[in-house]
């Protein structure tokens, strides 16, 4: 075997490595998003959109919500640390067939960290975990991190100003 035979035999298994690492974060990241509408009893429940066919869970999975360096939307997320960025998408409604509808957008982030996945509330723009949260080992923490970040959008009276800290973004 010569030279370049043996680094292309590297590379097929970094690459082959680099797939499964990649599928393993997908994983995770939809389980994550399962666990969340069960955790707020909407799995499994859809609205219409108010003027197409289309059907739209309240739990919604996010893969590239930002743009790109170019201005093009991103699909491939993995940042250069091996972190996937993902985002979770919450409708707020009065009712599946009233309009109009809120919904929130929070940026998350998953990374393997000893054999084992990790999840954060991440900021896209600075590619770290978003201030006031860091990373948590279990799917359970990390929603709770998510709804202490809804409950604190939620709080905010609209009477009272805009808010000190940065808000969720809105869709």
């Amino acid at each position: 075997m010569n030279r370049y035979e043996q680094l292309a035999e590297q590379w097929r298994l970094q690459d082959s490595r680099t797939g499964e690492l990649q599928e393993t974060l997908r994983t995770h990241s939809y389980l994550l998003l399962t666990e969340l509408a069960a955790e707020l009893g909407v799995d499994g429940k859809t609205w219409k959109e108010e003027r197409n066919p289309f059907h739209r869970k309240y739990v919604e999975y996010r893969l590239s919500p930002f743009a790109g360096s170019e201005g093009e939307t991103r699909t491939d997320r993995y940042t250069a640390s091996g972190e996937l960025e993902f985002a979770v998408v919450l409708t707020f409604d009065h009712g599946e067939e009233q309009f109009p509808k809120t919904r929130y957008l929070l940026p998350l982030a998953t990374r393997m960290y000893k054999q084992h996945p990790q999840f954060c509330l991440w900021d896209p723009f600075r590619q770290t975990p978003r201030e006031g949260f860091g990373w948590v080992a279990t799917r359970p923490a990390a929603i709770q991190d998510i709804l202490s970040m809804v409950e604190q959008e939620l709080a905010i009276d609209p009477f009272e100003g805009p808010p000190a800290t940065p808000r969720l973004a809105c869709l």
